[in-house]
């Protein structure tokens, strides 16, 4: 009713507005009147339309929740009720155990227990067991672990690339060539024959009590001669 006094009361006082100001009567207080409350009725309708609309909207999203709650409680049970599969027991296999052989080495011979460096005249310098060298100078041990040697108790000491060795951190020292060792930047340095390491001027002369892989040789060069 309120909606329908607002069109009516909006449209008619308009139009009687208008119609006495063309005749030249001025403002006609009823007519303005008219459709002022027309007007104010108009507005009302639309604000309580729009209320009703909101309201309707919360509403509805107040009931969706409770029926996707429903629908999980549903769910939930359902999986509450799938039957459980036990798994399999494993079963033991039982394997046998097979050695393995030795690996050999192309350069040089295999690891053996224990092998001593000896300077000629003065006697044992370094003791050699398979990846383990003592300097018996200093007291000090160093492993070999692939391609580091490290000195135990403080970290990687020398990097060990192909036929050449080189400081962990800075640059190459010493290399194996045939029957030589050389330092990498300067050339000849010692040279090796049977079991003897001789240095280039023959000042110093070493007696290994059995060969040594090139690993270990590259060590050993580190280890005598030192950082250059």
């Amino acid at each position: 009713m309120i909606a329908v006094f607002g069109i009516f009361g909006t449209a008619y006082g308009t139009h009687l507005v208008v119609y006495h100001y063309k005749n030249g009567n001025g403002l006609n207080v009823p007519s303005l009147m008219l459709l002022i409350f027309g007007g104010l009725a108009l507005v009302f309708s639309v604000a309580l339309y729009i209320s009703v609309l909101i309201q309707n909207k919360k509403k509805e999203s107040q009931v969706y929740p409770t029926e996707s709650i429903e629908e999980k409680k549903e769910e939930s049970a359902k999986e509450e009720t799938k039957p459980v599969v036990k798994a399999k027991p494993v079963e033991k296999r039982e394997y046998e155990y097979t050695p393995r052989e030795k690996a050999s080495y192309s350069s040089y011979s295999s690891y053996a227990s224990t092998i001593y460096v000896k300077q000629v005249g003065y006697g044992p310098i370094l003791r050699i067991e398979s990846n383990r060298i003592l300097d018996m100078r200093t007291n000090a041990y160093y492993r070999i672990e692939n391609n580091m040697v490290k000195q135990e108790g403080s970290g990687p000491l020398f990097e060990i690339r192909g036929n050449q060795i080189k400081n962990t951190f800075g640059g190459y020292l010493y290399e194996i060539s045939g029957s030589n060792i050389n330092k990498v930047y300067g050339g000849f340095y010692a040279s090796i024959s049977g079991n003897y390491i001789t240095l280039y001027d023959l000042s110093i002369k070493y007696e290994m009590t059995d060969s040594l892989s090139r690993n270990q040789l590259l060590a050993v060069s580190a280890l005598l001669f030192g950082k250059y």
